[in-house]
């Protein structure tokens, strides 16, 4: 395993991070399908979500040993980023829900009522701390030191930023079937729906990346658009999806920018 490891590194790679992924997940997929009991609570995926984590941390000591190892926690520690990149890891996500709140104003007339917060998916205290803890969290810090700190460098050192994003984007959208697959309330329209989703996270992430030269920006970003996105769907369907478009608009002027102003593969810009 470990010669087939050095070899292929990418589809090593990727095959663990899916690996260790489907096969934690499986149990509870099954058992939200009915076809199963094991007890287990639905924070059982965050440990599912660690396979990309997993996989880049096996990837690297077979690879480069200590030397990639070192570098690789030296990206997720490394919170210099200074007033500009703090500002856009923190502060966009948030961005874009107030932008949100004014385009479902635009829209409907009225502003998303706060009542739906407490009456909503977000109505108690344990589903606030799973939405912060779970789904934001552990979701972020299991997905990102693997996609973002190891196979985007990885890509950007053979493509420019714009291929790689698109190169990464069906493999990082792909490797959340099951937990889709585990939630029988949703079908094909939202899993395409959710793609969408996925793409414009990617751009938004590697923008972030080249910037700031950070994982830990990216694991921070990731989770504070998971609150962000979750508080918009405890408003309104109409203000989760007036969030996506927010989003994605902000994706569009990113591509438009790569495109204006081509990189070169690992360069900043």
């Amino acid at each position: 395993m470990t010669g087939t490891i050095r070899k292929h590194p990418l589809f090593s790679y990727v095959v663990l991070a899916y690996l260790w992924t489907w096969l934690t997940i499986l149990p509870l997929l099954l058992q939200k399908r009915g076809l199963a009991d094991f007890g287990l609570p639905d924070a059982w995926e965050a440990i599912g979500a660690f396979g990309p984590f997993i996989a880049a941390w096996l990837v690297l000591r077979c690879t480069e040993g200590q030397a990639g190892l070192a570098s690789f926690w030296q990206a997720l520690r490394h919170w210099r980023l200074g007033r500009t990149g703090w500002a856009l890891t923190l502060l966009s996500p948030l961005a874009f829900l107030i932008l949100a709140v004014l385009l479902t104003r635009l829209q409907s007339g009225a502003m998303p009522s706060l009542q739906a917060l407490a009456s909503g998916p977000l109505g108690s205290l344990h589903e606030v701390l799973d939405l912060i803890l779970v789904a934001a969290l552990l979701q972020a810090l299991g997905e990102e030191p693997g996609w973002r700190g190891y196979l985007l460098p990885k890509l950007l050192e053979r493509f420019r930023v714009l291929p790689a994003t698109l190169l990464m984007f069906p493999v990082w959208w792909l490797w959340h079937l099951p937990f889709f697959l585990s939630r029988p309330e949703f079908g094909l329209a939202q899993f395409f729906g959710f793609g969408f989703g996925i793409l414009c996270a990617s751009i938004w992430l590697s923008f972030l990346c080249q910037r700031t030269r950070s994982t830990l920006a990216a694991v921070v970003w990731h989770a504070v658009l998971n609150i962000s996105r979750g508080v918009a769907l405890g408003l309104s369907t109409g203000m989760f999806l007036a969030y996506g478009v927010v989003v994605a608009a902000g994706a569009a002027v990113i591509v438009a920018w790569w495109v204006l102003r081509p990189a070169r593969p690992g360069t900043a810009h």
